[in-house]
């Protein structure tokens, strides 16, 4: 009798493991969307993440604090919120999910799992300036403090593309969230895609190594940027301030973009920086003024960047708000500005975007 009572159990237990959800208790994040049909190119899905219970799903999104709970329940490959069909499963594997949502997308899902959990260093993002690198390609960010936009839990990052050495006509948003104890750094490019990265180790507070979710095959890693002392930093301050500088040579024009646009500041002729008329001044009380013909038609305040790489003028929250300083000297500058010029009649009345670089004098 003993030995049919543990058969019994034996065939219980069995029935009760077979028919527990494999999902049940577990974390993911869409990493990539795949739109259905394909020219529909929406990827809507990405960057969301789903916790599965036993009869509970909670979706959330890694830029926003928000989550809604949905009733959950599965019927075979099928995944029902509050009775309504959401999702079918089309692959699963041990670390990734593949799921047809609303007959309109298919999505990859990564799971952030157990093995992956790491502690938090919240204070290695007091840091602002870092190198993104994958492979061979690096990118500098700048991940200030500025939200973005009227984002409440996403704050605001310039770019500059390190191989052109100039910055990207972009403002994106980036964030550090944890998500089942797996550290995500996430953040936006020309505010269309997702980058999403998990944490796989700090070394020494000063380089992050970084998992590619949606490309696990590239090498990726966020190094600091170095800060240069306070009496360095006083030095290039002290040759930079109180002087008119005029422009002395030209040394490229770099047309990015053309278009209508309102950045909601005043625009130079691009005719004035060919024929040399542009000159500025940093002032020792930390503001600025540019000039066009001796007409100031900018201004406001300045900084030196911790890095001493550039100067910040006012919020510093456009790229066009970074001057590059390429060659600092005690009588010259060369400097590098992204900025958006008057519409000119060649131009068909649109507003152009250049990248310029220039040489100045005293």
């Amino acid at each position: 009798m003993k030995k049919n009572l543990l058969l019994v159990l034996c065939i219980i237990f069995i029935f009760i493991s077979c028919n527990k959800n494999s999902l049940t208790n577990s974390y993911w994040i869409a990493v990539k969307s795949y739109p259905i049909p394909p020219e529909t190119g929406n990827n809507i899905y990405d960057a969301i993440t789903i916790h599965l219970t036993d009869n509970k799903l909670v979706l959330g999104y890694v830029y926003d604090k928000r989550s809604e709970n949905f009733d959950l329940k599965f019927d075979d490959n099928r995944i029902f919120l509050n009775d309504t069909l959401w999702a079918v499963i089309f692959k699963e594997y041990r670390d990734s999910l593949f799921l047809d949502i609303r007959n309109n997308a298919r999505v990859k899902f990564v799971k952030l799992g157990e093995k992956h959990k790491l502690e938090a260093k919240p204070k290695v993002w007091e840091h602002k300036n870092w190198i993104l690198s994958y492979n061979d390609f690096k990118r500098e960010l700048i991940l200030t403090d500025s939200l973005f936009f009227d984002e409440p839990d996403s704050k605001l990052c310039i770019q500059k593309d390190l191989q052109d050495n100039q910055f990207i006509s972009t403002i994106d948003k980036w964030k550090v969230v944890s998500v089942n104890e797996n550290q995500l750094f996430v953040k936006t490019f020309y505010q269309r895609d997702d980058e999403l990265y998990r944490i796989k180790n700090y070394i020494d507070d000063s380089i992050i190594e970084l998992e590619s979710l949606k490309f696990p095959e590239v090498k990726t890693n966020l190094t600091k940027r170095k800060y240069i002392s306070d009496s360095k930093k006083q030095e290039i301050i002290n040759q930079i301030q109180n002087h008119i500088w005029k422009i002395h040579e030209v040394l490229n024009l770099d047309t990015i973009s053309r278009g209508h646009r309102d950045r909601g500041y005043a625009l130079m002729k691009l005719e004035s920086l060919k024929d040399k008329e542009i000159s500025f001044k940093f002032s020792d009380n930390a503001t600025y003024n540019i000039y066009e013909s001796d007409i100031s038609v900018a201004n406001g305040k300045w900084k030196l960047s911790q890095t001493g790489n550039e100067l910040v003028l006012d919020n510093g929250i456009y790229p066009s708000n970074y001057i590059d300083l390429i060659n600092v000297s005690i009588d010259s500058l060369v400097i590098g500005n992204l900025r958006i010029f008057k519409p000119e009649e060649f131009n068909y009345g649109m507003d152009i975007e250049i990248y310029y670089k220039v040489s100045l004098k005293k």
